[in-house]
């Protein structure tokens, strides 16, 4: 007779515990989801109008953040290295001029880490010559700190004509 009890009261007591958990209020996706594509309009418009200080804002200036670029040689882990780049940039590109396609946007459920994927057309001219980009791959991972989301992680990558390896 004690055990069923026992069981009882446990039963009881956990459904009640994940009835009061089960009442928090609900992040609101879409709208983190319109705040992280905000951020990804200011990306766009940094680059576009060199500003590094709205790049600043939107980029975590942790030691570990990592980001990857299309050329070989492009891969910076903290802030500096990248702000370093991101400068000489905005000092040889001019007539920046970006679109976005196929974007996605996924934020978990805690409303604070958000990851992106899109595909990017870029163009302008770099160092008097005039360039273009179509349909580089660009992913991205961002936390929301202090109430504003920020790149924690970026890759951007240009696909190969043909499968690399056959299956």
């Amino acid at each position: 007779m004690v055990i069923p009890l026992v069981f009882l009261l446990c039963f009881t007591f956990g459904y009640q515990q994940s009835e009061e958990v089960a009442e928090e209020p609900a992040v609101d996706i879409e709208a983190e989801k319109a705040a992280v594509r905000a951020v990804l309009d200011d990306w766009i418009k940094c680059i576009e109008t060199e500003d590094i200080e709205l790049f600043s804002k939107i980029i975590a200036h942790d030691d570990d953040m990592v980001s990857f670029g299309t050329d070989a040689a492009e891969h910076w882990v903290g802030w500096e290295s990248i702000k370093e780049s991101v400068q000489k940039q905005f000092e040889s590109v001019e007539n920046a001029d970006i679109s976005i396609r196929e974007l996605v946007i996924k934020v978990h459920n805690s409303g604070e880490v958000a990851w992106v994927s899109l595909l990017m057309d870029f163009k302008g001219e770099a160092m008097g010559e005039p360039f273009s980009v179509e349909g580089m791959r660009v992913t991205g991972v961002m936390e929301k700190r202090n109430g504003n989301w920020v790149f924690v992680q970026s890759h951007s990558s240009m696909p190969v004509t043909g499968q690399v390896v056959k299956y």
